[in-house]
């Protein structure tokens, strides 16, 4: 009897206690992203536990992943990437598989904060692709945002916005996932959002985005600051009246963040504003506080980032000097790390710098230094794309054969046979495919771009523009008189210019005697540089004629037809021009 009363006792102890470490866990869950050093602190509490509950191992995983998304919000990277490695490996081992996507989410948002997105977005996808396996919409949410950030890093405009929509579609379906792991607040990916908005410069919805998270009841702590900050950012390019009271609102905030480098960051935003209202004095304080504590935790990107932004505010307070110390330093930082997105902001900073000072040959060789570092950034990007790309090759490789294993194990030898040669048929057309694919990415100059037929030219033009707008890319068209060209000269001009382009642009050769070329993800300054290239190309065959090229660069309220009439007004200015006798 007595035994009895004794394990009757206990159950009733060990009970309340295994719901209170789960309630525990919850609230770490909450915690980490409103105060990541406080969670820490808790994290670090529920590990050294004694009594005789204890955890299990799902349980230890999901702490250890808590740990892990703390440091990344405590900007300890390396520790994050070793942490979420070891526990990775470790799901693996005791067949918890559902725990390893929420894990490789935070490996890549460490290489994302160290500006490594080679490593990151392939990681990304291995993550997302597991989520979606193994139905944890909890790691689907957070690798999604994780991949929109990255892509609105990059220009990637429409996968951005595809991303950062469909997490929060899904995440109702987050909230009530069971067993909980670890979700970040809806704010934080709104916050996204409404910064791809504002990239795209559609100001007005990326503040009714963050409008929209401003008014989440559970906002507080680290997640209430980054959203009132943006918020007031938005406020302020809209020209609202608030925006003011928005900044005052976000100072007032700091003593929420636990950390010097949390501080240091929002420092960093808060003297961006500072600076867009002409507040100098107030913006370089700020800069030079977040400048020294960047300096003494060896935040690189973090660093650059402010240094040039100090040196934006000295340029337009008058003090060159410093200003010009800083960008150099910049600069040499950034070609030391090849931190491409940085080099070329500097190099336009000390472009326009020079340009406003009549110096105009210095103005001119940053501007091709600028191309340059964006030509390394594309080919970078392009390198990452492709290697994204033979991940998620790889990966539908696996699980080809994975389910070819399965069905061979319920089926005769006959078919097994059969199977297994239609399962080396299929790989060795997903080889194939995969090095085309490869050849027209690293070689993009060896293969012509698309030349147009005639009848196929309404819907192919019709279909990139409309990508362009709903994308938010830019598009940049070319128009060139081909008149003063003999026929038989005509496919060897074309010839060249296709071997010029890239695969994505068009050519198109109307029978009105113009050529035209779409140039997707061109801005204006790639557009006049390919002039330049076209210009050297056609001048052998033009036997003394000038040249006649115009271009116009894509508006939300274009077609094709508008495009090529302001080329073709832009093209006669130039001409006329050209003609006018210099005095």
């Amino acid at each position: 009897m007595d035994f009895r009363i004794v394990v009757l006792s206990l159950t009733f102890w060990l009970v309340p206690a295994w719901a209170s470490t789960s309630e525990q866990l919850d609230a770490i869950g909450t915690l980490l992203y409103q105060y990541p050093s406080k969670a820490l602190t808790e994290i670090n509490n529920l590990e050294a536990i004694t009594s005789p509950v204890r955890l299990s191992e799902a349980q230890k995983l999901r702490l250890a992943l808590f740990r892990c998304e703390t440091f990344l919000q405590l900007g300890e990277n390396e520790a994050a990437i070793n942490l979420s490695r070891v526990s990775e490996a470790k799901a693996k081992i005791l067949k918890l598989d559902q725990a390893r996507p929420y894990f490789l989410n935070c490996m890549a948002g460490a290489f994302t904060n160290y500006g490594d997105f080679r490593q990151a977005l392939p990681i990304l996808d291995s993550s997302i692709l597991l989520s979606r396996e193994l139905k944890q919409p909890q790691s689907l949410i957070n690798g999604l945002r994780l991949r929109g950030a990255i892509d609105t890093q990059v220009d990637s405009y429409s996968s951005a916005y595809e991303d950062l929509r469909l997490a929060i579609d899904i995440y109702p379906d987050a909230v009530n996932q069971k067993p909980d792991w670890a979700l970040p607040p809806l704010a934080h990916i709104q916050l996204s959002l409404s910064q791809l908005l504002a990239k795209k410069g559609e100001n007005k919805r990326a503040y009714e985005v963050i409008e929209r998270a401003a008014n989440t009841q559970e906002l507080k702590g680290k997640v209430r600051v980054m959203v009132t900050t943006q918020m007031a950012r938005m406020a302020q390019l809209n020209q609202y009246s608030s925006s003011d009271t928005l900044i005052q609102q976000a100072k007032s905030l700091l003593p929420e963040l636990g950390t010097a480098l949390e501080l240091a960051i929002s420092y960093t935003e808060l003297a961006r504003l500072e600076y867009s209202r002409a507040n100098y004095i107030s913006a370089v304080q700020l800069l030079e506080i977040s400048l020294n504590t960047f300096k003494k935790q060896k935040k690189t990107i973090e660093e650059l980032r402010a240094q040039r932004l100090l040196a934006e505010v000295y340029l337009a307070s008058g003090n060159s000097s410093k200003a010009l110390v800083l960008i150099n330093k910049s600069i040499s930082t950034g070609l030391r790390t090849s931190h491409y997105g940085e080099l070329i902001l500097s190099y336009q900073l000390l472009s326009d710098y020079y340009a406003e000072i009549g110096e105009y040959k210095l103005a001119h060789q940053y501007q091709l230094k600028r191309f340059e570092a964006a030509e390394s950034s594309f080919n970078f990007i392009k390198d990452t794309r492709l290697l994204q790309l033979n991940a998620r090759v790889s990966r539908q490789q696996q699980l080809f054969k994975t389910e070819l294993l399965q069905g061979n194990s319920s089926i005769n030898v006959g078919l097994g046979f059969k199977s297994g040669y239609i399962a080396i048929v299929l790989t060795l057309l997903f080889g194939f495919i995969l090095g085309v694919i490869t050849v027209r990415y690293r070689k993009r100059t060896v293969e012509a771009p698309i030349a147009i037929e005639p009848h196929n030219n309404a819907h192919k033009v019709e279909r990139l523009i409309s990508s362009s707008k709903s994308g938010g890319y830019p598009l940049s068209l070319i128009a060139i008189q081909t008149t003063h060209i003999y026929p038989a000269d005509l496919p060897l001009l074309v010839s060249r210019i296709e071997g010029l382009l890239r695969d994505q642009d068009l050519v198109i050769n109307r029978e009105d005697g113009e050529l035209l070329l779409l140039l997707p993800h061109t801005k204006e300054t790639g557009t006049l540089r390919v002039i330049g290239q076209l210009k050297e190309i056609m001048l052998p065959l033009l036997h003394g004629h000038r040249t006649r090229i115009g271009y116009a660069r894509m508006q939300q309220h274009d077609s094709l037809n508008s495009l090529i009439k302001r080329a073709n007004i832009q093209q006669l200015r130039q001409t006329k021009i050209e003609e006018e006798p210099t005095g």
